[in-house]
Parts: structure tokens; sequence; C-alpha cells
């Protein structure tokens, strides 16, 4: 199989990523993101009926043809993330662990449709016995190809449903999941502490709330206890509505990453981007984790996908 270029397709919860990549350089030739996430795209399907599939590739093709740039050659569309879920284009089974960075263990399927006159390659997730994840093992793939690290090392991709990835020599031994994103959303939106926070910059007395709330996390038994002391911090007027979301952060990111601390390995990698990275960052350096931390830069975390994805297609046409 001869690929000049493809159609690199990151579909998350709440977005759709779409890129037509150049290769084997992976030049990024065209780039739309929709908010279009899996979710929506199940409700909006769900309403309006017929078949799952003919909906979602009706939907891509649309968005294929919004690209300014000429596409020759039908290239193929290379589809990760939550589209193989139970709500998305098409249910996938998971891969299972240890799971080989290579790709040569990925779960896959080529879907065959009138619609899209392209190869659609959708590609699955992996499961351990209590977890499971779809899109970063395909990002995984591409971190892995540029940082061979020797040893143990943990890959952490911070976001709303976090993971940190164990890999052992080329293979993902295990991952955990932590929930730290959503839980902000839920906490500072939907419970009495939304009264009590608001955003802000992080600089000042905002950064040091933040990491007080970090090092409360380590000391403390429980967090829930902690996160309750907002609510004081606010009718005491002991800490400004913007000190108090950053304790919140605080609390919350130190809680995932203090787990850390009972993990033997060789290496932390840091993937993340925007202002997650500083968070996390100064939240690694309070609990003491920074001398075995390497900060992958948001460049190569906002490629990792499609040079995954691409490692897949070079697997495919062995």
């Amino acid at each position: 199989m001869s690929v000049d270029s493809f159609i690199s397709i990151d579909w998350g919860t709440t977005n759709v990523r779409i890129r037509l990549a150049q290769t084997p350089s992976l030049t990024i030739l065209e780039e739309s993101i929709v908010p279009k996430g899996i979710k929506t795209m199940y409700d909006e399907w769900n309403h309006s009926g017929g078949s799952r599939e003919d909906f979602f590739l009706t939907f891509l093709k649309k968005q294929i043809s919004l690209f300014k740039h000429p596409i020759e050659n039908a290239p193929p569309v290379i589809i990760s993330g939550m589209a193989s879920a139970s709500i998305g284009l098409r249910e996938l089974p998971y891969a299972k662990l240890p799971f080989s960075l290579n790709g040569t263990n990925l779960y896959f399927e080529t879907i065959k449709s009138d619609i899209i006159p392209h190869q659609v390659i959708l590609i699955s997730g992996v499961r351990s016995e209590t977890d499971v994840m779809r899109g970063e093992e395909v990002q995984l793939m591409g971190l892995l190809e540029k940082n061979k690290i020797a040893g143990k090392s943990i890959y952490i991709l911070p976001g709303s449903h976090s993971k940190h990835a164990v890999c052992v020599d080329g293979s993902m031994i295990t991952f955990r999941t932590f929930m730290t994103g959503e839980l902000f959303q839920v906490i500072s939106k939907h419970t009495i502490l939304k009264n009590s926070i608001s955003s802000g910059d992080l600089k000042g007395n905002a950064l040091k709330a933040f990491e007080e709330g970090v090092a409360s996390s380590r000391m403390q038994l429980s967090v829930q206890n902690e996160l309750f002391k907002i609510r004081a911090f606010d009718l005491f007027k002991s800490k400004t509505k913007t000190e108090n979301y950053y304790y919140l952060s605080g609390l919350l990111i130190g809680d995932e990453l203090k787990t850390l601390l009972q993990e033997d390995f060789d290496s932390l990698l840091l993937c993340a981007g925007s202002n997650l990275f500083e968070l996390y960052y100064r939240a690694i350096k309070k609990l003491d984790l920074l001398e075995k931390t390497t900060v992958i830069s948001k460049e190569t975390v906002d490629a990792s996908v499609v040079k995954g994805q691409w490692r897949l297609l070079k697997v495919m046409k062995q």
C-alpha cells in the first residue's frame, strides 16, 4: 500500500480533530477542530435514526470536503479515540495488555462504505482487568518513537481523564485512569463549593494556594475533608475565590500524582500542553519528583497522534 498522505481523525468525547498529513514527513497540510465529539454525535444520531455508521461517515465526508487543499488519490482515513466506543461509529473490542507500542497487537477494522471512497481504518483501544483507554494508546505509539526510554517509564497524560501509562522495553504493561479534570469541573460547577471559587491567573497568592493544595493532598488521609475546607476559606475570607480555585486544583492534581510516590520507576515523562503543563509541572516539583521527570514538548505531544497513526499504517504495509 503506497501512501503519499492520509487523513488523521482524533475523535474525542467533546471535539473531533481532522488533519491531512503528508507522508513520510507528516507535515500537516490542513487541519480542522470541530465541536462534534462522540457524545454529541451519538445524541444527534439517536434523534435522527437510521444507520449509525452512515450517520458518522456522512459527517466525516462533509468535513473532509471542506478542506481547501486538494485531496488526490483517496488517501486512507485513519480514526482513533472514542470512535470505536459503544457510542461511536462502530464498537470494537479492546486490545489487551501487555500492549506493544510498535502497533503489532493493536486491534483495528477496515470499514467499507459507498459514502466515503477512502479506505477507512478504525482503531480500537486497550484494556486491563479494571481499566480502559481509547486514543491514548495511539498517542503513546507516537511518543515512544521519539522518546525511547530505557527501563521502567511512566507517561503522564493529563486531561479530563488523566492516564498514567507504565511502559517497559517498548510495551505498555499497565495503566491507570484518574478522573482529575472531570472531578474539578463537577466540584467547581455543581457542588456547594461553586460559589467559593473563581478562575484567575496563576500567580502570587494563587500559585501559593495551588502548591498548598498539592502539599495538603500529600499529607492528608482524606481529600474529601480538605475539599470542604474551601468552603470555610471563603466564609472566613482567609483565601480569595481565585486562591480557592487553585487550591482545589492543587488538591486534585496532587491526589493524582502522589500515587507515584509509591511507584518504583526509572523515569517520568510529562506529556501536557497549555495551562495543564504548568500545573502538573509545579505539582511534580512540589512532590519532589522532578529529578526523574522528562518534559515532553507541547509540539511533540501535539504531533503524537498523527505519528502513532502513521506507525500503524506502516505496520499494515508490511
